[in-house]
């Protein structure tokens, strides 16, 4: 009888579990087919592991980046994501010049390291000599009916212009290996403020030492905050974990 009961109690956890990683990778999923996202995270905790979950997971669609992922890239130039020669003057002043369309339509894009190639220190370069990226990167669904994701080690060091223009924020807290598998630990957020401050979810009401009405209100302050996990396999992983060393550097 023991036997059953404990057997009863591991089915009941395990369904548990089950929905609720259902629930949340489907939530993430969501937000990537419906938002332009941004990832942050520190070094190895997984940014490009959560692009390859989320391109892995959409294999049907193509997509272009700017280093593979697997399945049906495409690469791209940073400097062809742009509306160019359109930019703000010409778009407030009604001088817009019409461009042929040079992407497909309904594919994503996937930017690795944009704290490297678009970094914060740069801006008003950035602003200079791309100023019409950030109108791509806010008409992207209008052009191409597309979004643009972005990753960064810090969510501050990417250009300014497009990370507080992004829908959802995803931060990679750190990845174990565990009997062939990789389990990624993330935290989601809807609002940029809540990102940047690092914040994490409450606990439910049940489990948390506030009263009602204090996690309503954190809640109501900080957006939606939602922490979980992603899990892959070793073999499904298709892009090079080194990628920027064939890159940028040459062979001895």
């Amino acid at each position: 009888m023991l036997i059953l009961i404990i057997l009863i109690i591991i089915f009941i956890l395990s369904l548990i579990f089950i929905i609720k990683y259902k629930l949340f990778t489907g939530y993430i999923l969501k937000n990537f087919k419906s938002c332009n996202v941004i990832v942050a995270g520190k070094k190895g905790t997984g940014k490009d592991l959560l692009f390859q979950y989320v391109i892995k997971k959409r294999k049907r669609e193509n997509y272009y980046a700017n280093i593979t992922y697997g399945y049906k890239y495409e690469n791209v130039k940073l400097k062809d994501i742009s509306c160019a020669p359109n930019d703000y003057e010409r778009i407030v002043n009604d001088e817009i010049i019409k461009q042929k369309p040079i992407f497909e339509e309904n594919r994503d894009f996937y930017i690795s390291d944009i704290g490297i190639f678009l970094p914060s220190y740069m801006d008003s370069k950035l602003y200079k000599n791309f100023s019409s990226m950030p109108i791509f990167y806010a008409l992207s669904r209008h052009l191409y009916n597309s979004n643009i994701h972005c990753n960064t080690q810090n969510i501050e060091r990417g250009w300014k212009a497009l990370r507080e223009q992004a829908d959802f924020y995803c931060v990679t807290r750190g990845t174990i290996k565990l009997l062939g598998l990789l389990i990624t630990k993330v935290t989601t957020y809807d609002k940029y403020s809540s990102a940047k401050e690092d914040l994490r979810p409450v606990k439910s009401r049940l489990l948390n030492k506030f009263s009602k009405a204090e996690v309503d209100i954190y809640k109501a302050s900080n957006g939606t905050i939602k922490e979980g996990f992603i899990i892959q396999t070793k073999h499904t992983i298709k892009y090079n974990t080194r990628a920027f060393k064939e890159i940028l550097l040459t062979e001895e």
